[in-house]
Order: C-alpha cells, then sequence, then structure tokens
C-alpha cells in the first residue's frame, strides 16, 4: 500500500484492512515497544501521520476512580497532561461510560450552547472519539481533533478510526493479560510477594550490578519460630493468617530499593542492595523486634498461647563478596540462620568469614 496521508472520505473496507496491517507493522518493527505506553505512544503518532491530524489523544478509564486519565498525545496543550474527566462528563466521558462512538462535523453548529470559550479550544469545527472497546468492554477513548486540510470528519473517518480502535483496545488487553499472567507466575499468592523462583532471578541480577559497579549487597534469611507448633494448634488457616502478617511486617521495615520474598514455607528472604553487614544486621534487629512485638490471630481472632501470645523469627544475614555464586551465598545464610535457631531462636546472626 501507498504510504500517504489519508485525505479523502471515500475509504474501502481493504483500504480499512492495509491501515490496519500498517499500523500494526510499525509498532511491531519498534523493539523498544513492549508495555502499553510505548504501544499506545506508537498508535497515537501512526494515526496522527496517516490521517493528516493535528491533534490525537488516547485517555484510558482508571475503573476504581471512575475516570479517564490521558495516557498518550499529540498536539495537545503539554498543560493538560494530567487531565482527567469523569465517566459519563463532556463528549469523552460519554463515550468512554456508553461505549458508542461520537462524530461531530460542526461543533459550532450543533452545540452552540459550549460557549465560545470551550468552542476556541477547537481549530477547526470537527473532531470524532471512539471507545477502545473489546469484548464489550470499553477500555479508554480515542479523540481526532483538527484535520491539518481543515476538512470535517465524515462517517467512514469514523468507521475507519473505530476500526483500528478495536486493535488497539486489543493490543492494551492482550499486555494486560501477559502482566497479569507474569505478576501471578512470580507472586505468592498468600502473601501477594515475590516467590522463590523470582527470589533467585532477582538474587543473579543484583549479584551482577553488585560484581559490575563494585557496590555492596546484602541479602537476609527470615524464619518463624515454631511455627510447626503453631499450625498444629490453630490449624493451616491460622498459620497462613501468621504468614501474611509476617509478610507484611516485613515489607513495612523494608527500603523501596530492597526486594521481599517467600523463600520457602515459612521462611522469608530480603535482597538488600547497597547495603553492607552492620546495616543488614540493623534492618534484621529491627524486624525481629517488631515481630516479636507484634500479637498474632487465627481467622477466628483467637490470641496464640504460644510464647505468651508472642511469635518470634530467627534471622540469617550474609554480605555478597566478589566471585561468590548465588548458590554459595544461600548455603551461607542458611548456615548463619541454623546458628540463630541453635542459639535459642529469636536472634540474628551474621556470617563473619
Amino acid at each position: 500500500m501507498a504510504k500517504e496521508k489519508i485525505n479523502n472520505s471515500l475509504i474501502s473496507n481493504e483500504h480499512i484492512f492495509d491501515l490496519v496491517l500498517e499500523i500494526c507493522n510499525y509498532i511491531e518493527s519498534i523493539n523498544s515497544v513492549t508495555d502499553i505506553d510505548g504501544i499506545i505512544a506508537a498508535f497515537v503518532k501512526k494515526i496522527g501521520e496517516l490521517f493528516n491530524i493535528n491533534r490525537v489523544s488516547c485517555m484510558l478509564i482508571d475503573e476504581t476512580r471512575g475516570e479517564l486519565y490521558l495516557k498518550a498525545a499529540l498536539g495537545l496543550d503539554p498543560s493538560l497532561a494530567k487531565a482527567s474527566i469523569k465517566l459519563g462528563e463532556s463528549f469523552a466521558g460519554r463515550v468512554a461510560k456508553e461505549g458508542v462512538p461520537f462524530l461531530v462535523k460542526n461543533v459550532r453548529e450543533e452545540f452552540p450552547e459550549l460557549g465560545e470559550q470551550r468552542l476556541s479550544r477547537y481549530l477547526t469545527s470537527s473532531f470524532l472519539i471512539v471507545p477502545l472497546k473489546t469484548r464489550n468492554k470499553v477500555v479508554g477513548v480515542l479523540s481526532l481533533t483538527d484535520k491539518k486540510n481543515k476538512y470535517s470528519f465524515s462517517e467512514n473517518d469514523l468507521k475507519t478510526i473505530n476500526f483500528i480502535s478495536q486493535h488497539l483496545a486489543l493490543y492494551i488487553e492482550n499486555i494486560r493479560l501477559s502482566d497479569r499472567n507474569k505478576s501471578l507466575s512470580r507472586t505468592d499468592p498468600l502473601t501477594n510477594l515475590a516467590n522463590h523462583r523470582y527470589f533467585h532471578e532477582q538474587l543473579q541480577e543484583e549479584i551482577y550490578r553488585a560484581e559490575r559497579y563494585s557496590r555492596p549487597l546484602a541479602i537476609l534469611m527470615i524464619d518463624i519460630d515454631n511455627f510447626s507448633n503453631y499450625n498444629q494448634i490453630h490449624g493451616y488457616a491460622g498459620g497462613d493468617s501468621v504468614l501474611q502478617q509476617v509478610g507484611m511486617i516485613i515489607k513495612d521495615s523494608r527500603r523501596l530499593v530492597d526486594f521481599v520474598s517467600r523463600y520457602g514455607p515459612e521462611e522469608f528472604a530480603i535482597i538488600l542492595p547497597e547495603t553492607k553487614r552492620k546495616e543488614a544486621v540493623f534492618t534484621a534487629e529491627r524486624i525481629r523486634e517488631k515481630v516479636a512485638a507484634s500479637v498474632f490471630t487465627d481467622d477466628s481472632q483467637r490470641k496464640s498461647p504460644l510464647g505468651l501470645e508472642r511469635l518470634t523469627v530467627s534471622i540469617g544475614v550474609v554480605e555478597h563478596k566478589i566471585g561468590i555464586t548465588s548458590e554459595e551465598l544461600i548455603q551461607r545464610l542458611l548456615l548463619v540462620l541454623k546458628e540463630a535457631k541453635q542459639k535459642g531462636k529469636n536472634c540474628v546472626c551474621a556470617y563473619s568469614k
């Protein structure tokens, strides 16, 4: 197909298909486009080029807030970058709520009640808005305003853009589904922390970074003391509640750069970038104290009779040294964790060799 801008309104179904194919090929040719932001930005840019349009914008729905937020735009005032629109309000909000495309050929004639201040925003009198819709679910809207040739948008334009928008919606949903599946494969479903496999993936990356840039790195291994006894008294529901509560204590005690995971049935691990052994021991002691001071209850809200209604943790600490593999680090962690258990539990031991 000749790569020329679309200036006419008589577009065949075959031509529409060619346009969709060209846009899809363009996006797939950009190696850096692997997320929703990149996909939408590429779509917006290409639509502006192909249809010779000054302003194109894409807004997605925030379901928790019940509003649209701007995701990508071409030719839009930068001050509108953080703009949001309630579903059902304004033209875009109505399209998002109702899922029906909207074409205006002359905004001044069709909506004179808008007032001059709002009408002055349009460089030309025509615009169209289509829903980003898949499986009867609207995920956002695509808005086109101001053709460079000053023509009005036509029914054929609406048909074409609406068809293209369906493909954009599919891209968005497929990426979101992929991200959800990836998250599930990396997340422990009980605690919502990273799982054992993801911990090892992240540890390899942090070791590589630490050695390449000669930066400190430490790892903690945290084991819940007497957890099997707690399970016997309260059952698995009570044990699950403890794991969730301990996981939350650990998560609340870490920095944003630290990586927390559930390592085993009753073990947690934390990767601490830019951290030496002394600092890691301080973090471990803070976690140990918080757990020891907490009251744990099962799903029936009965307090645990174990250890005066308390549970404790034992923690091993290891600082990475250049040339030490992830397997050797884990072996050292387990060694000092065992030492903490042998010293009576509820304590922190660090590898010092």
